[in-house]
């Protein structure tokens, strides 16, 4: 028991990067399809990222050396099913006319193996009825296939880092965590009436995703923004000029980048196309050219002209404004630059899931 709290706990100390390299591309697909981030939504799938990494670690962990794998003459497959059921009984001291030795049968290691085998996978078929909405065949044809995808794992030692398997392909494992995939689909239902149905998620994600978030806005600004860092980059690539490399220009660019391609594209640019989101009028219409130019280099002005221009006192308050404005933006008001422009950002997503 002590090994397998080792092994979860090397899981945990791992899961903080694995779920670095799945968040940005998580959010952006949250956004594409929601219009925003539900933090209950966050919390399942994180969870079972986390439920699928401990699973994994518990199969290949502990590693031994290569040397001492390379030593190894045992089998490297048990292709024999129910083989359980005779070293549950070689390894117990059970005898029919005794009573007293049955208990024997579920207190030794051969029980345990298949019985932790079968609570592996458990987990994986509630997370597959209640989250992912799978029926009772797709749940047991993925817990089969995880279970596969384990045992094949073990065969091909660690994909071929080791010369041979350092633990045994199973029959009776695809079977016990196929069957454990099975009982978590049939258990899924008692855990369903304490927690909120995917659908509910979904209509909250949809609901919130009409207002347009902070968060959403600065990673439409990244999209944006790296764009222009790469168009910057091919004009001083190309002008070899030293004014070329005044930033100013670079301002310029993105005054032009944000006037001229929403009025192209009807309101959208780059970051707000793929964060499904675009600039409308405050009356609904579509924005005329100089709307998007009062838009941009109102904001432009305030952002980089203003502050040389400032003495301290001034600075200070021009400062405090720019956090207001980060307030507002947060609490999805309208924000000074929308209202010189008579502008606003709307979102594309449907009010309802298609």
């Amino acid at each position: 028991m002590g090994s397998y709290v080792h092994i979860i706990l090397t899981a945990v100390i791992a899961f903080p990067f694995i779920a670095f390299l799945f968040t940005f591309p998580y959010i952006i697909y949250n956004y594409r399809k929601y219009g925003s981030v539900l933090s209950f939504r966050i919390l399942v799938v994180y969870s079972f990222i986390l439920y699928l990494l401990c699973v994994y670690f518990l199969v290949i962990l502990p590693l031994p050396s290569i040397h001492e794998v390379a030593q190894m003459t045992g089998p490297r497959v048990q292709p024999v099913p129910f083989m359980f059921i005779r070293d549950i009984f070689k390894e117990s001291s059970f005898r029919l006319g005794d009573p007293s030795t049955w208990l024997s049968l579920v207190k030794n290691a051969a029980f345990f193996q298949v019985f932790y085998n079968f609570l592996m996978v458990m987990p994986f078929g509630i997370y597959l009825r209640y989250y992912f909405r799978c029926s009772f065949k797709r749940t047991l044809l993925f817990s089969f296939l995880l279970s596969l995808f384990f045992e094949l794992t073990q065969l091909s030692g660690l994909y071929f880092i080791y010369p041979r398997g350092y633990r045994l392909f199973d029959v009776d494992d695809l079977m016990s965590n196929t069957l454990g995939g099975a009982a978590g689909y049939l258990c899924a239902p008692a855990l369903m009436r304490l927690l909120p149905s995917r659908e509910n998620m979904d209509k909250a994600s949809l609901r919130r995703g009409q207002e347009i978030s902070l968060t959403r806005r600065l990673l439409a600004l990244c999209f944006d923004l790296f764009l222009i860092f790469i168009v910057n980059s091919v004009l001083l690539a190309l002008i070899q000029e030293e004014w070329a490399k005044d930033s100013r220009l670079s301002l310029l660019l993105a005054f032009l980048y944000y006037t001229l391609v929403p009025t192209l594209t009807g309101g959208r640019t780059l970051g707000k196309l793929i964060l499904r989101m675009r600039i409308a009028g405050t009356d609904g219409a579509r924005p005329k050219w100089y709307q998007y130019a009062l838009r941009c280099g109102s904001l432009l002005a305030y952002l980089f002209a203003l502050p040389p221009l400032l003495s301290l006192p001034t600075f200070l308050v021009w400062f405090f404004y720019l956090l207001w404005t980060a307030i507002l933006a947060v609490r999805h008001r309208e924000l000074f630059y929308e209202r010189l422009s008579r502008t606003k950002n709307v979102s594309t997503v449907p009010c309802e899931d298609p």
